[in-house]
């Protein structure tokens, strides 16, 4: 099986972005009609968008825009997509979600009130894994990859979060010790391997979890094991795989509980739903309707269209594995 979901980045402590690659970030919440086209920025370009109606409705009420409907909003957005490609120019979009505006400016000490405060929320430079970059695709596709680029985001700052406040971490400074990091991230890597080189061919959902007093931190993803070349292959999102692996190494750094399901459509076994508990700095095998158990509601409700028809069942021994 290639080795494409062993990835060579191991997740840090701090994940300290690059210097943002965008000149700023425009909010896009007030209408661009009221620019002239050679007031737009120049490329490359980053838009913080809004990416669901509940959202915008809550920043309608607060006057943070001057829209008053999510459709006409929506529509500008579009047009305003289109000339910035038009023109040539790399475009970059962020989820512009109020709560998270509303802690960055906590954080930073910024006024809520000023417009700014949002161009600098937006273009926040720690939060560089969350930009997407736009390739002309329908909108509504573009929002749906904009609100998962968060989803993961927000799970990379909690682990980063749990990695700094461990008494490792305190010992160097804030960052956990680099050398641990490195053998969690192999013990991770080397068992999702495992698991999917176990599983055989066939289109499933994946979701590992890591229980926390404050709840349970997720990373979830959909996944294609195909034929290629007489072996097999996998495919899946490339961010989704480092949130898996980051997730994954963090848990065996600290040694946290938790839980994997993998369940879907095998090729030669049919409906599958395999559970593994991590435990002891290794995955044993545990019922996968005893580890949904443990998952959120979200985590749940997405993994549950492949569970009919799936019988629930502990997951194969991962020793048993061979990863040559």
């Amino acid at each position: 099986m290639a080795a494409r979901h062993a990835r060579t980045r191991r997740p840090s402590a701090a994940r300290t972005a690059a210097p943002a690659p965008c000149r700023g970030g425009a909010r896009a919440l007030t209408r661009p009609g009221t620019r002239s086209a050679a007031a737009l920025p120049p490329a490359p370009t980053l838009l913080g968008i809004v990416t669901c109606r509940a959202d915008f409705e809550e920043l309608r009420r607060d006057g943070g825009t001057e829209y008053t409907g999510y459709a006409e909003y929506l529509a500008d957005i579009e047009e305003l997509l289109g000339r910035l490609r038009e023109a040539g120019g790399v475009v970059r979009g962020r989820a512009f979600h109020p709560a998270d505006l509303v802690d960055f400016c906590r954080r930073q000490g910024l006024s809520l009130a000023d417009p700014q405060s949002h161009t600098v929320y937006t273009a926040d430079p720690d939060a560089e894994d969350e930009w997407v970059l736009y390739e002309g695709e329908p909108l509504a596709e573009f929002t749906a990859r904009l609100a998962r680029a968060r989803e993961r985001g927000l799970v990379h700052r909690r682990l980063a979060t749990m990695l700094a406040e461990t008494a490792e971490a305190a010992a160097t400074g804030g960052e956990f010790p680099e050398e641990l990091l490195q053998t969690a991230y192999t013990q991770g890597a080397d068992a999702l391997r495992r698991v999917l080189i176990g599983a055989g061919q066939g289109r499933f959902r994946l979701v590992c979890s890591l229980r926390t007093p404050e709840g349970p931190v997720e990373a979830w993803a959909d996944l294609l094991l195909e034929a290629d070349g007489g072996g097999t292959v996998l495919r899946i999102e490339e961010a989704d795989l480092d949130l898996l692996c980051s997730l994954l190494c963090t848990g065996f750094a600290l040694a946290m509980p938790g839980g994997v399901v993998l369940s879907g459509m095998c090729r030669t076994r049919g409906s599958v739903a395999w559970g593994w508990e991590l435990d002891d700095g290794g995955f044993a095998p545990r019922n996968a309707a005893d580890v949904l158990l443990d998952l959120s509601v979200p985590a749940v409700s997405w993994i549950a269209v492949c569970l009919p028809g799936a019988e629930s069942a502990p997951g194969f021994a991962l020793g048993e594995i061979s990863l040559n």
